[in-house]
């Protein structure tokens, strides 16, 4: 195991198996089979359970609870796991609970931050560079793409799939899709596009503006116009296309502007 440092208080499954440099605080508790990859630190009091897979350089801190019993009324006991990637964050009292059927998994991608009582329930597939703030929950199945921003308290009904660069105001709730580059607020509502994350992104004044053309044309009505958004997928630049395909997909139905996208708001994220 090379260099690591497991405090004397903490409890260990004989079946756990560390990497290189790993440090175990005070008080950890990790049940097994269960693997904690190189470089990673648990402070104090953080718990473990079996099927935990995780990656190299991970930080979980004071009273975070990875892979425990899904809150399901149908799991009965199945092996099955939570794979977290490589260099994340998880914050205090965070809760990431494994998947409910048997040969499943609960899986967090790379790099992401998990702020302080963030939950992330059983099944829920989450890519890279994502942010839950504070007590942001998600319930299971849910699927965030990358570079999502979820602030605090937000809520998200199961089953439903969070568009990359996509960004929930916080105290915000939906029960249906968010596509790709969307700001949503209130109930399921699309209130306007992140064009600030797009620039931090990389993205281009260029792009941004081609996207926002379309978008403007998509959400003008609340009832989407699926003939126009079809032929977006052809006709449409990159992250337009991007857009038609994932509301074109969208098995729940997609968040809805409030009548049409306020062309006069006033915002920080516009």
């Amino acid at each position: 195991m090379g260099d690591v440092r497991i405090h004397p208080t903490a409890i260990l499954d004989p079946d756990v198996e560390l990497g290189t440099e790993v440090t175990i605080g005070p008080y950890c508790v990790l049940r097994g089979p269960s693997r904690i990859g190189d470089r990673s630190v648990l402070f104090e009091r953080v718990s473990i359970a079996p099927g935990v897979i995780m990656g190299e350089e991970n930080r979980i801190h004071m009273g975070a609870v990875i892979g425990h019993e899904p809150q399901d009324h149908a799991f009965r006991g199945a092996i099955t796991t939570t794979r977290l990637g490589n260099g994340n964050e998880i914050r205090e009292y965070v809760t990431i609970h494994r998947a409910t059927k048997e040969g499943t998994e609960t899986r967090i991608g790379d790099r992401n931050l998990l702020m302080a009582q963030s939950h992330v329930a059983h099944n829920c597939q989450l890519g890279d560079r994502i942010v839950l703030a504070n007590g942001a929950l998600l319930a299971g199945h849910v699927v965030v793409e990358d570079q999502v921003f979820l602030s605090g308290a937000v809520l998200i009904h199961q089953f439903v799939r969070i568009g990359r660069l996509s960004l929930l105001r916080g105290g915000s709730r939906t029960s249906r899709d968010v596509p790709p580059f969307c700001i949503i607020d209130g109930t399921h509502t699309v209130r306007t596009l992140n064009r600030i994350g797009l620039r931090r992104a990389g993205y281009s004044g260029g792009e941004i503006g081609a996207l926002r053309a379309n978008f403007r044309k998509i959400y003008q009505t609340r009832s989407l116009d699926r003939s126009f958004i079809t032929r977006l997928l052809t006709e449409g630049d990159p992250l337009t296309r991007e857009m038609a395909k994932f509301i074109l997909e969208s098995k729940r139905g997609v968040c809805q502007s409030r009548f049409s996208i306020d062309k006069n708001e006033a915002s920080e994220y516009d």
